[in-house]
């Protein structure tokens, strides 16, 4: 065999092995998923993002006739189990829950040593919900709406105190973006414990929190606590009669939790299409969006693209914010 024909039966050798190679990785899509998938979600059980992911993926679990793990990997405002997602197979199996509005776009600025990008090492599969946020007042402050509130903080500039989960948390940075809005100045108290931070401020120690309107709807309807405004773009539909902080005259202010699934960075397309079709599927079902109702979750739909537009428009805001405010959390393991 002269040197010619070898070459030539080499490069009839590649092609098949690409065609075979080809032919193989196709079956393994059209048969996805065929084994068991683990989603991590990277905060504490029985929060709203465990529960509600919960209740998603155990319509989608049924309607794929395959198992899908939750595995909980708290730690450093999600970043943990973030990371190992982004470090994981991009094969379909690993996903990750997070959230697209806040914490995440927020973390690649806080964070000085955070080793994934967002954007760049996860690609999202759907939003599926977002919760309303409110600002809401202990019920001895004066102020009984946003125009009296900032009247009342100009008056008395650096007194009002408001709360959070810690620095760096969404309730923080809300409440200095908020506070920027506004053309008050306000202090931040941060709280290890949460419940001490409810306590306060249902005392009057604190006087507001930037909060999820369902953590603290209990409250407000038995007239504890007062949410004088919702931020974001539409009214509550907890809280009908409550204005958006643009109807009252301040200005587009969204500070909405919302909630995605993500797989890392290279996953096939046909993998990001198959799953965001049966988020979608589950979605639909009026079971599952009864149930989300019910954890103060409304069910929200975004492709995957949005997503990715909105997290990097997301990423700019913060990172505007947390620079001006000076702002940083030096280890992203903490």
């Amino acid at each position: 065999m002269n040197s010619i024909t070898a070459l030539v039966c080499l490069v009839r050798l590649a092609a098949v092995a690409i065609l075979v190679s080809g032919a193989a990785v196709s079956t393994a899509l059209a048969q996805y998923p065929d084994r068991t998938i683990r989603v991590i979600i990277p905060f504490a059980g029985a929060g709203t993002t465990d529960i509600v992911t919960r209740i998603l993926l155990e319509r989608v679990s049924q309607s794929v006739g395959r198992s899908i793990v939750i595995d909980n990997r708290p730690g450093a405002a999600g970043n943990i189990g973030l990371d190992q997602v982004a470090k994981s197979a991009p094969d379909g199996y690993t996903l990750v829950t997070g959230d697209p509005l806040s914490t995440m776009p927020a973390n690649a600025t806080l964070f000085s040593d955070i080793s994934f990008h967002p954007v760049r090492d996860l690609s999202p599969i759907a939003n599926f919900g977002v919760t309303d946020v409110g600002l809401v007042v202990t019920a001895s402050l004066p102020a009984k709406n946003l125009q009296e509130f900032v009247a009342l903080a100009k008056a008395r500039p650096g007194e009002l105190l408001y709360g959070s989960t810690g620095n760096g948390t969404p309730g923080h940075l809300n409440g200095v973006l908020l506070s920027r809005l506004l053309g008050i100045n306000t202090v931040h108290v941060p709280y290890r414990n949460g419940g001490q931070g409810t306590t306060d401020l249902l005392t009057g120690r604190i006087h507001f929190w930037v909060a999820p309107i369902p953590t603290r709807l209990e409250q407000v309807r038995r007239g504890q606590l007062r949410v004088l405004a919702v931020a974001r773009s539409e009214r509550s539909p907890d809280l009908p009669d409550v204005p958006t902080i643009k109807e009252a005259g301040f200005g587009e202010f969204e500070a909405s939790t919302a909630y995605a699934i993500f797989a890392p960075k290279g996953t096939p397309d046909p993998v990001i299409e198959k799953l965001y079709g049966e988020v979608r599927k589950a979605l639909a079902d009026e079971s599952v969006h009864k149930r989300f109702l019910t954890t103060g979750v409304e069910p929200k739909l975004i492709a995957p693209a949005d997503v990715t537009k909105m997290m990097e428009a997301q990423i700019a805001r913060w990172a505007d914010v947390i620079k001006s405010a000076g702002i940083r959390i030096e280890n992203a393991a903490q």
